[in-house]
């Protein structure tokens, strides 16, 4: 069957929506089970028009999704950069480039080829401790032997827009 013919006539809006703290709803009811939690966590991407939707191979729908759209759960630090492991147990380099500090302080990077941001959570940034320092022009990562200096942004939730 071509997906295409299965969503004819279908809207792609739903009421699935993920809280600021990572937790999975449909509607007013907790999506609790762990495997359709997780999987749900690794097909968060942006729609054309911006919005933030669940992707996967089949099909795509409209999602709410409250805080960034990916966590930074864990690091690789290597000689050449940094590796990521997302929520969703996603694995992608980090770009340098898209690192950002939000209002907080606290880091930020896109990731899904530069279309989602994604928050580095506590574990993740206290296993890069030892690359982040500050000096008198303010906060750096040490990546691949070099100092970057994430800049501050007021909104890291809209990191990726751009890509669209």
């Amino acid at each position: 069957m071509d997906p295409a013919q299965f969503i004819e006539g279908r809207s792609r809006e739903t009421e699935i929506r993920r809280d600021a703290r990572g937790r999975w709803f449909n509607g007013e009811d907790e999506i609790s089970h762990p495997i359709l939690a997780r999987s749900f966590d690794g097909w968060v991407d942006r729609a054309e028009d911006g919005r933030f939707c669940l992707s996967n191979a089949i099909n795509w729908a409209y999602v709410e999704i409250d805080g960034p759209a990916y966590f930074v759960k864990d690091v690789d630090l290597g000689p050449e950069g940094i590796g990521l492991l997302l929520s969703g147990d996603l694995r992608e380099p980090l770009d340098p480039a898209s690192l950002c500090q939000g209002p907080e302080g606290a880091l930020w990077c896109a990731v899904r080829e530069g279309r989602c941001p994604a928050r580095f959570d506590n574990h993740a940034v206290s296993k890069m401790s030892d690359t982040i320092g500050e000096d008198e022009e303010g906060v750096y990562v040490r990546i691949g032997g070099q100092k970057v200096r994430p800049p501050e942004v007021g909104d890291p939730l809209s990191l990726g827009l751009e890509k669209r």
